[in-house]
């Protein structure tokens, strides 16, 4: 039979270990785990409804689009990413609307855009950050050519799943850069935006499991700033159907994993300590 202190050591050796692995989970797992993956890469689409002009005086053209965004890891380091992102709006028959591709440096904690990493000195989030709180965040990412403010609004339940529901706005943005494609932007006219949008993110993971804009543009003369002729573009999109379970499906396993990491196996390995420091007390008190 094995000494008592021998029983004893091992008691609270169990004990340290459990502890010792909660606070391993919360505080190094939990935190990588949420730290945007190295090789980070995401599409999503937009059903959309165009009605998009060359020229101020050219015809209108109306249509039924699919807008597709797409971001990809190009590298990184441990605390930062070089991504590049862009999104597409095509006509029916093709002709390009509206497109960029840029290079963003991300910080994969917060999400942020950081400076001196990426093409143009950018602020505000590029990503919603994990822990999305009620407040109103700055937005500047591969959707707009500038920056827009996402002011959050309420709380509700979509497709079964709470979320919070943020308000976006856009006033005045110069994008002549994604208008480009139109034959005179930007030698001749800039293009201005105004938009309103809408997000729905899972608070928890921050995916955006839904997200909706409309607005318009407007060809402008560069020294007067006055509205030339008619809008070049009015628009309204929403994620696709597929994009939306795609993003529902994601959100729900990363929430899973974080509270996981966060809460239920640190909770679970402190209780075991716990358990196992009591029969240490109680073995302890009956020598």
């Amino acid at each position: 039979m094995k000494p008592a202190h021998y029983l004893m050591n091992r008691c609270w050796l169990l004990a340290a270990v459990c502890w010792l692995t909660a606070a391993l989970l919360r505080w190094g797992a939990a935190p990588a785990f949420e730290k945007l993956p190295a090789d980070y890469v995401a599409e999503t689409s937009y059903a959309a409804t165009l009605r998009s002009r060359q020229t101020p005086s050219g015809p209108v053209e109306e249509t039924q689009s699919i807008v597709r965004r797409r971001d990809q890891t190009l590298t990184g380091g441990e605390e930062h990413s070089i991504i590049q992102g862009d999104a597409h709006w095509l006509t029916k028959a093709g002709a390009v609307i509206f497109e960029t591709l840029n290079i963003y440096g991300v910080d994969r904690r917060t999400r942020q855009n950081l400076a001196g990493y990426g093409n143009e000195e950018r602020t505000g989030q590029y990503l919603f950050p994990p822990h999305v709180e009620k407040k109103t965040y700055g937005l500047w990412d591969p959707n707009y050519a500038g920056p827009s403010a996402v002011t959050f609004e309420r709380v509700e339940q979509f497709h079964g799943v709470e979320v919070y529901v943020f308000n976006s706005v856009v006033n005045g943005l110069d994008e002549s850069v994604g208008y480009a494609a139109l034959p005179e932007v930007p030698e001749k006219y800039r293009a201005l935006t105004y938009g309103h949008g809408r997000f729905w993110i899972e608070p928890v993971s921050g995916v955006v499991v839904d997200h909706e804009d409309n607005g318009v543009s407007y060809f402008v003369e560069p020294k007067t700033g006055a509205h030339v002729g008619e809008p070049l573009n009015q628009w309204t999109e929403r994620f696709t159907p597929e994009t939306i379970a795609a993003q529902l499906r994601l959100a729900t396993t990363t929430r899973r994993k974080m509270l996981a990491l966060e809460l239920w196996l640190p909770l679970a390995f402190a209780a075991a300590g716990v358990l196992a420091a009591g029969r240490c007390l109680r073995r302890g008190g009956g020598r």
